[in-house]
């Protein structure tokens, strides 16, 4: 079985993405899928959200648990909706709202995207990028005549 998958970003008419997705995924397969799709670094830490009719987190899967359940688990427990939080810091998720099941079609290797809608989001919050970038090319930092060095920290 194949399950149908919409996501967005609330209040973010502008980015979607429909994705079909074998039922025997793990929440780990979806986010790996996810993370490639967007680009994201997989190295930065994530988490799942199961959402109740009135957006409510009920129940929450860190990477540790993400294996241990599949697709299948939570939908034949009805879940419908999920937050997928990948900037944990700064609160920015990916709203997925499951759409449906259908069958595998055949020359047809899944998971994949059936549709897109817009740019995927940074990663990062535009804050974090600022101040990294600022922290990487800050000019006045290339003198370091206000800093002691100890006779060890000295470079001929």
């Amino acid at each position: 079985m194949i399950y149908l998958f919409t996501t967005g970003i609330k209040n973010n008419a502008n980015f979607m993405r429909e994705y079909h997705v074998p039922s025997e995924y793990s929440l780990f397969d979806f986010k790996q899928f996810i993370v490639a799709d967007m680009d994201f670094d997989d190295s930065q830490q994530s988490i799942f959200f199961v959402l109740d009719e009135n957006d409510k987190k009920t129940a929450s899967y860190s990477v540790f648990d993400m294996d241990m359940v599949s697709l299948e688990d939570l939908c034949c427990k009805d879940v419908k909706k999920l937050l997928y939080t990948f900037d944990i810091f700064n609160d920015r998720s990916l709203y997925i709202e499951f759409q449906g099941i259908t069958e595998a079609q055949p020359r047809i290797y899944y998971p994949t995207v059936i549709q897109s809608k817009g740019e995927a989001p940074n990663q990062f919050s535009e804050k974090i990028i600022d101040n990294i970038t600022n922290v990487m090319f800050n000019e006045d930092d290339e003198d370091d005549e206000d800093y002691e060095y100890d006779d060890e920290e000295k470079l001929d």
